[in-house]
């Protein structure tokens, strides 16, 4: 069983417990301490089909102490030929969203769900947001932000809920595991329907609120090993959107 609740107690959504079925792909077990060893196994990684066709895996980049990441689907032609997440169209709307809120680009850490670039930029599938899930977690829990952003459904179902509509969520602050969450619009589709970029703007303002309200930690020293030898799970419904892929 598990519950997502808002900021202040509300109850979002409850789910009953679902039969794990192993996912198609392998599984990652990763032994990295620091990011710059995480991005070296994600650079090496096969754990599913998405490795065979990539030019560049995108571990993601930013201020490691921000405090703030932001967790989009997966990386499009121009992340995968330079290896850097968000630095196409929507990357330039997410970087203009951030400044106009007195954020630089390079104060968050920016990632995706799946480090790969799926064919024809289409969505991740469930199973291969499963095989990469264990590079994300680790990430996770090496920056220990105090806000998450989700971009996009595959981001907010992967990691607040399977169930939830990004129309009906988007802006509001929803803790899951101990972690807080901000579900937003991923920026290409603000980049379609410019109606939404009223709402964009509104739900960016709450991110500038929390940055104002608790500057960002000193950056680790390198080769700083802030892990214990074996990492808990992010969250414990990992079976509902691994499931639904299969």
């Amino acid at each position: 069983m598990w519950t997502v609740k808002r900021a202040g107690g509300a109850r979002v959504k409850r789910a009953g417990k679902r039969k794990f079925e192993s996912c198609q792909f392998s599984t990652v077990v990763t032994t990295a301490y620091t990011m710059d060893e995480l991005a070296g196994e994600i650079r090496l990684c096969g754990a599913c089909p998405l490795s065979k066709k990539r030019k560049n895996a995108v571990p993601g980049e930013g201020r490691l102490r921000s405090g703030i990441v932001f967790v989009g689907e997966a990386p499009g032609a121009k992340e995968d030929a330079q290896g850097r997440p968000f630095i196409g169209s929507a990357g330039k709307l997410l970087s203009g969203l951030l400044k106009i809120n007195g954020i630089l680009r390079e104060e968050v850490f920016i990632t995706n769900t799946v480090k790969c670039r799926p064919p024809g930029n289409r969505p991740p599938k469930p199973a291969e947001m499963n095989a990469c899930r264990p590079y994300l977690e680790r990430q996770l829990h090496i920056l220990k932000p105090r806000l998450v952003c989700t971009l996009g459904n595959s981001p907010l179902h992967a990691l607040v809920g399977a169930g939830l509509n990004i129309s009906e969520v988007h802006g509001k602050i929803t803790e899951v595991g101990g972690i807080r969450f901000l579900p937003l619009y991923h920026p290409a589709a603000i980049l379609y329907r410019r109606r939404l970029m009223v709402e964009m703007e509104k739900d960016f303002k709450v991110i500038g609120r929390i940055a104002r309200e608790a500057p960002a930690a000193p950056e680790p020293p390198s080769g700083e090993r802030p892990l214990p030898n074996e990492v808990p799970p992010l969250v414990g419904h990992i079976e509902e959107w691994a499931d639904r892929g299969r």
